[in-house]
This record gives structure tokens, C-alpha cells and sequence, in this order.
């Protein structure tokens, strides 16, 4: 059996968090959230995520290396090569592609 694919979901409201959270565990994903993007570096510098979800308000806090494994929440003008950007409010079907797309680029 294969390890469970670790996700970080970094978004600013706490109902989209918990949807976003709850349907990715639901994806076999194992899943840890952040509500800032303080929170989100803290948990960045500490662990290694396969992809990472963020509010688009919190894009500063993406570094180039991590750009490829990183789908935006929102949209915003970055220059940053993100995997993807999916527009509020997001529609789950094309999260949980873009979920698995960015795991798959993670893995190469």
C-alpha cells in the first residue's frame, strides 16, 4: 500500500478550509490546513507537501521551488509558475483534478 499524498490547504475562510479539507481526505488524501499565511510557512519549513492549496491573497508566501506543486485559490497576477489557478467559488470536480494533476507533477 502507498503512502497517503500530504496536501496543505492554506485559505483565510474557515468553511471553504473545512470543504476543501473534507472532500480531499475524502480523496485519500492525508490533509493539513492553515488559516494564514504565517501558518502556512511554519508548516512549509517543517514538512514536505506533494501539492499545496492557497488563497490567492496569500501568494507572497509561495517560493519559486514550490510553485509547480501549488494551485492558487482565487486569482491573482503572479509571475510565479503555479500548477494552477482555480476561480472562486471553486467548483470541487475541477479541485479534485487539479489536486491530483499537481501530485502527479510532484512525483516526477
Amino acid at each position: 500500500m502507498s503512502a497517503r499524498k500530504r496536501v496543505l490547504v492554506a485559505e483565510k475562510d474557515e468553511i471553504v478550509l473545512a470543504l476543501i479539507s473534507h472532500i480531499l481526505n475524502r480523496q485519500g488524501y492525508s490533509v493539513e490546513v492553515a488559516l494564514s499565511a504565517e501558518e502556512a510557512s511554519k508548516r512549509l519549513s517543517s514538512a514536505r507537501f506533494d501539492a499545496v492549496l492557497f488563497d490567492a491573497k496569500f501568494s507572497s508566501t509561495i517560493s519559486r521551488e514550490m510553485a509547480p506543486r501549488t494551485i492558487l485559490l482565487g486569482t491573482t497576477d503572479t509571475d510565479l509558475p503555479v500548477h494552477s489557478m482555480l476561480e472562486k467559488p471553486i467548483e470541487f470536480g475541477a479541485l479534485v483534478q487539479a489536486v491530483a494533476g499537481c501530485v502527479q507533477v510532484a512525483e516526477q
